[in-house]
């Protein structure tokens, strides 16, 4: 059954390193290529998102952390809404006219303490970005990556959870500690549910993945179940390319590359209002 109202998808990881702007990026830049408007909400103090879609905060213009900490009469949101730049890629124009951003800067880390006193910290951002879902086709928020205030808030905005993880120790371990978030506040957020998790960074030697990679996506299946593991994103110097460029793989000939990002958004389709999961496709290319 289709929604009428537009979903939140969070990435969630309590670890550096392992993948959410990656994957949040990536996810919105593939559904606005679709024709879909999406709003990235970069509530990560390291400001990766902001810097990845080469959007630059303007003086005197609310970021995220006006939007929290402050009230809508005092700072509108729509004023902290900027569009994402298109990008130049050799003699092409790569659009980005579906993309768009509530930045955020260093100044970001003073919304913990806002976010502490509150008794809401849960529901601050959800309840200040319900005024304007209606204007996109999705809204994608990237967390910091600790335990942190505005990793809560950024998890009671989301209808869906998306967690990364890599295809290491490291990455078994993180995915522990982010299903641990989640248990301890799903009770509060029954809209909320987990989509799905991304091994990332999998490594392969020739055709087969490295035996830590194989040990690595296997244990986390034990964990969360193997109907909730989705497929997994390759080390890829393409990928790295590709942030630092501001495109996608797509757009430097790597479309394969891509196929876990298609895959999500399958994933997410159901979740869309009819006129926006009519724009992707069902079967992977």
């Amino acid at each position: 059954m289709q929604v009428n109202y537009t979903p939140t998808i969070v990435t969630l990881g309590l670890a550096g390193g392992q993948g959410k702007s990656t994957v949040a990026l990536m996810l919105g830049r593939y559904l606005g290529r679709l024709g879909i408007p999406v709003l990235f909400v970069d509530a990560d103090p390291q400001s990766s998102l902001t810097s990845f879609l080469g959007v630059k905060v303007q003086p005197n213009t609310p970021t995220l952390l006006e939007v929290i900490t402050q009230s809508e009469e005092k700072s509108k949101i729509v004023q902290a809404i900027a569009p994402v730049p298109d990008v130049q890629l050799d003699n092409r124009t790569i659009s980005n006219t579906n993309l768009f951003l509530i930045p955020s800067d260093d100044g970001l880390e003073n919304a913990n303490y806002k976010l502490a006193s509150s008794g809401i910290s849960l529901f601050i951002l959800r309840n200040r970005l319900q005024p304007i879902a209606n204007n996109f086709g999705v809204i994608i928020v990237d967390p910091p990556p600790e335990r942190s205030h505005l990793a809560q808030t950024s998890l009671g905005a989301g209808d869906k959870w998306i967690i990364p993880a890599e295809a290491n120790v490291k990455g078994v371990q993180s995915l522990v500690r982010t299903l641990e978030l989640v248990k301890e506040f799903q009770s509060a957020l029954p809209y909320g549910s987990l989509l799905g998790v991304i091994p990332f960074r999998a490594k392969w030697t020739g055709v087969n993945p490295t035996i830590a990679t194989k040990t690595s996506i296997s244990a986390m299946g034990e964990i969360v179940g193997f109907d909730l593991m989705l497929p997994h994103l390759l080390e890829s110097d393409v990928y790295k390319n590709a942030i630092n460029q501001r495109v996608s793989p797509t757009d430097l000939g790597q479309p394969g590359l891509e196929y876990p990002i298609q895959v999500l958004a399958q994933k997410v389709r159901p979740t869309l209002s009819e006129q926006y999961a009519k724009l992707i496709p069902t079967e992977t290319v």
